[in-house]
């Protein structure tokens, strides 16, 4: 097409038509010798003036077979065969002055191989040979009465199974609230008990002085990671949980002091008054020695309890104030307020210049009672406080009240800061805990402790139920979904719960990175002789999310998922009757349910995956990782328990193990000079080289297989590599720069530098021509840059075959080194992990992918944040299965653009692509103008491009 008026696409076609010219009349120029003539020149000609040509007519239905007409016969039935990988080989030769030919079909074909009549021409001995296959065919059943194949290549049953989940789709499921563990083990009295020590790392930084607390359960306590507290405004400290392999024997009376000291935390700080019955206790709690540090190793675990506490709670209810009381004695102490739960106090000094009926000065903090300091102490209702009776000259205590503040993981907001605690109290009305203050100041973090602790016993009983071994950390993280949005890395998390800890999101990358392989592994196992569709088809059933849902669901994983943050309700101890307190009247066993996302479960089983991987990433063993995909999948094509398990499965196909010729030794020899890696099996690495347009030679099968297995074991060894080596980026960016890694234009340049693109073996000249012109071009480019590691991102796109045969290679070298991941990772550290150390050099590669292109167009260039790209599952009629899914990119509630695909991510990417269409053009004020923008507000506003970058 020509614009009009357009004098460069006029002058273009003027050029061309020019060049035509020359050209014909140079060929017209050339003298008869100088003119080619194929061996198919005049073939039509030259098959009419051949009478002696042979026809078969079928006699059933008169169907007619021609020279002519064999190839395309013969062609027809080789692409029926199961698994047919390569055309039909014709292979001709030359002897007095005529050309035989003989055809040679697929290995699985019924004839292998038919030879032609001696001709005068190349082109008619082919067809000839063709001829003669076609008739032993016939003959043999395997073409029918209208020549056509009896044998039907069946395609995957489940190539078109919609498999797709749903985005949108939520349901609510059970929750669990409690680990298993404490309605197990309650029942009895306990006879012995075992201690795990709470104890803060920075204990300074509680701003008070304090003691460990111990944790008294019937079971030991597995070892738990330490937990980050925030204990002031911008001060923070791990809290530690020690738990001591023996168990403490108890006796009767300790059990009443461990009663009684349990019970008072609760009634005095949390205000919560509970039964006492040691039957039905899932744990206590116990003072510790300061000192016990010193004492862990010399002495058992009853020494390191303060009993002298113990038997003081014990004995007092509290401390008796009385008017005859120094000042001294009424400092330091940690005060009740009898008849509301939220006012606790601790006392700091007596103020003499103060009496009970003085005003309330102004810097205290508000209480619903303000007429004097003692009518500011009461908090009874009016009809009480009329009938309460006070003494008058009873001391003014200075104190502060006690910020009502149970989550401590989570950060300090503004308004805690802005709290005023400042209080003045009269002695009389309030109840001076027997509890020491400095176990009430360690006590304080109990909720926030007991909520931890048993959000990591659920996790590790999930992973339990599955039978693995995972560590605590990582199996919290895995099933830990934090919002409504967490798998989606640039948008605005919608109700957010804080606190939490990290979520799945990171687990979920690398997990599904492993199961990828892991299945990949193991098809590529049971199926030796499948083609790659095939292979892809069965992977997909393993790996999809459907399929990851429907297990987890079998399973009940939904109970164990963490998706509420830290509760002031469910903290407390179930078991036991609660006799006083809020939640009095609440059954002690309720049913929570919480909404999840269908993919939001299918992803916690990827992230289990990955827990189960790094839980042994510094021993560099897999099992467990193993172990998690087959319990995940739960399918006939994994059922394996072990890393071992694989090579287990693998039977060495015949090709891999007979003789290697001359040529297979030295294809070997070459490339483990430029590589590093001998081949105990030289026609494995020959078939890494065979390119799929090449006949099967010598039962030597393409490199299809072997690239498929490969392609796994190259994206877990990329994707382990950005996975440790940046710990903070989240998916998305492990996503993105992991595209560079992978991509078929590094693939290619890297084949090319490695000298693998010599090696491959293929039939066609354009193949030939597409290798060697990117050959050419990588190599000068890698020259002109001076061996700069991102050299290869200027290069044109490669025929895709340069990067097959590196994934093809890593395949062979898996299978030849018996399953042996530790060469891929040597592969990766000698030859490709240098291009990548610096990864930011790749952020404008990245940057292409188009949903962060759209992401970076709009908040950098056009400063609107107020974006989003969101995808929908569309029903069949019945509403039963989902047909597609579609994706929308909204600016300000408006649409902007939108795209349709099989998954949504590529509905995604549709939609984001058409929206940079409709995006780029505009000018940042033509944008606000139109999409009504008001991200960027203000007379100082500036464009990104005005902003100058301080070095």
């Amino acid at each position: 097409m020509v614009e009009g008026g357009n004098q460069w696409h006029i002058q273009t076609v003027h050029d061309g038509r020019q060049g035509e010219d020359v050209m014909r009349k140079f060929c017209e120029s050339l003298p008869a010798d100088r003119l080619l003539q194929g061996n198919d020149s005049n073939l039509e000609a030259v098959l009419d003036k051949e009478r002696d040509l042979r026809v078969f007519v079928d006699p059933e239905s008169g169907a007619k077979l021609t020279y002519a007409s064999s190839l395309g016969v013969l062609a027809q039935f080789v692409a029926c065969l199961p698994d047919a990988s390569s055309p039909p080989n014709y292979m001709v030769t030359a002897e007095h002055g005529q050309y035989t030919c003989e055809v040679i079909l697929p290995e699985n074909s019924p004839i292998h191989s038919a030879t032609g009549r001696p001709s005068s021409r190349k082109a008619i001995a082919r067809r000839s040979a063709a001829f003669e296959a076609c008739l032993l065919l016939r003959k043999g059943g395997h073409l029918d009465e209208n020549l056509l194949s009896t044998h039907h290549k069946h395609l995957p049953a489940m190539r078109n199974a919609h498999l797709a989940l749903n985005l949108n789709k939520s349901s609510k499921y059970e929750m669990m609230i409690k680990p298993k563990i404490w309605e197990n083990s309650r029942g009895s009295p306990p006879e012995s008990l075992y201690m795990t020590i709470l104890k803060l790392e920075n204990p300074e930084n509680l701003g008070r002085i304090s003691q460990p607390i111990a944790l008294l359960t019937r079971t030991r306590m597995p070892h738990l990671p330490c937990v980050l507290l925030h204990l002031q405004a911008d001060k923070t400290s791990n809290l530690t949980f020690a738990s001591l392999r023996g168990s403490l024997q108890i006796s009767q009376d300790a059990l009443l002091r461990l009663n009684a000291f349990t019970l008072r935390i609760y009634k005095d700080i949390f205000n919560k008054k509970f039964e006492v019955d040691d039957r039905a206790m899932s744990y206590w709690f116990a003072p510790v020695v300061r000192n016990f540090q010193h004492m862990t190793g010399q002495r058992g675990s009853h020494d390191l309890i303060d009993w002298e506490v113990l038997d003081y709670v014990y004995e007092n209810e509290a401390w008796q104030w009385n008017i005859h009381c120094q000042p001294s004695e009424l400092e330091g102490r940690y005060l009740v307020d009898k008849w509301d739960g939220g006012r606790r106090f601790w006392s700091l000094k007596v103020m003499t210049d103060l009496r009970p009926q003085d005003p309330v000065p102004p810097d205290a903090t508000v209480h619903r009672y303000m007429d004097s300091i003692l009518d500011y102490s009461v908090s009874l209702f009016p009809k009480a406080r009329k009938r309460a009776v006070w003494l008058k000259d009873q001391p003014v205590i200075y104190a502060h009240r006690i910020l009502h503040r149970l989550n401590w993981l989570d950060e300090f907001t503004q308004k805690d800061l802005e709290v005023n605690n400042k209080a003045y109290v009269c002695p009389e009305p309030l109840l001076f805990s027997a509890l020491p203050t400095t176990v009430v100041a360690m006590a304080y973090l109990i909720p926030s402790a007991i909520s931890r602790i048993e959000s990591f016993l659920i996790a590790l009983e999930s992973c339990d139920m599955l039978g693995l071994t995972v560590r605590p950390d990582l199996a919290l993280e895995a099933i830990t979904k934090d919002s409504e949005n967490t798998e989606e890395h640039q948008g605005e998390q919608i109700h957010f719960q804080r606190g939490m800890g990290k979520n799945y999101e990171r687990l979920e990358f690398i997990g599904d990175c492993f199961l990828k392989m892991a299945t990949s592994i193991s098809i590529f196992c049971l199926s030796p002789h499948n083609d790659e569709f095939e292979y892809h088809v069965r992977r997909m059933l393993l790996i999809c999310n459907k399929n990851l849902l429907n297990v987890a669901v079998e399973k009940k994983l939904y109970e164990y998922i963490r998706s509420v943050g830290f509760s002031r309700r469910n903290w407390y101890p179930q078991g036991i009757k609660l006799l006083e307190g809020k939640g009095l009247n609440k059954v002690d066993k309720q049913v929570y349910e919480h909404q999840l996302g269908d993919k939001t479960i299918a992803d916690v089983c990827e992230a289990l995956i990955g827990a189960s991987l790094l839980s042994f990433s510094n021993t560099g063993n897999m099992d467990m990782a193993v172990k998690a995909v087959t319990a995940l999948v739960s399918h006939s094509d994994h059922n394996v328990a072990e890393w071992a398990d694989y090579y287990k499965l693998y039977t060495k196909p015949a090709y891999q193990l007979a003789q290697a010729t001359a040529v297979q030794i030295n294809l070997a020899s070459q490339i483990e000079e430029k590589t590093g890696y001998h081949f105990k099996y030289p026609r494995l690495l020959m078939s890494a080289f065979l390119h799929p347009s090449l006949p099967s030679s010598g039962g030597i099968p393409c490199y299809q297989r072997l690239e498929f297995l490969g392609d796994s074991l190259l994206d877990m060894v990329c994707v382990n590599f950005l996975f440790h080596r940046h710990p903070d980026r989240d998916p998305q960016w492990l996503t993105e720069h992991k595209m560079a890694m992978v991509s078929n234009k590094f693939l290619a340049a890297l084949a090319v530098k490695l000298g693998f693109h010599t090696h491959i073996r293929y039939s066609g000249t354009t193949i030939e021509f597409q290798k060697r012109d990117y050959a050419q071009e990588a190599q000068e480019v890698e020259r002109e840059h001076n061996g700069a590691r991102d050299y290869w991102t200027t290069t044109r796109n490669p025929p895709k075959c340069l990067a097959d045969i590196v994934e093809s290679y890593l395949g062979a070298v898996f299978v030849d080194s018996e399953f042996n991941f530790s060469e891929i990772e040597r592969f990766f550290n000698d030859h490709v992990r240098w291009f990548f150390e610096d990864m930011s050099i790749y952020d404008t590669f990245a940057n292409n992918h188009p949903v962060t292109h759209l992401h970076n167009h709009l908040v950098l260039s056009l400063g609107c944040s107020n974006y989003k790209v969101m995808a929908s599952a569309v029903l069949n009629a019945a509403g039963t299965d989902v047909q597609h899914q579609v994706a929308v990119v909204m600016v300000h509630g408006q649409v902007v653009a939108s795209g349709t695909a099989a998954s949504s991510k590529n509905a995604k990417v549709k939609a984001c692509e058409r929206a940079l269409e409709v995006l780029k053009p505009l000018a940042p004020c033509d944008f606000r103008q139109r999409w009504e923008c008001d991200c960027v507000k203000g007379e100082d506003e500036v464009e990104l491009g005005d902003v100058g970058t301080a070095i």
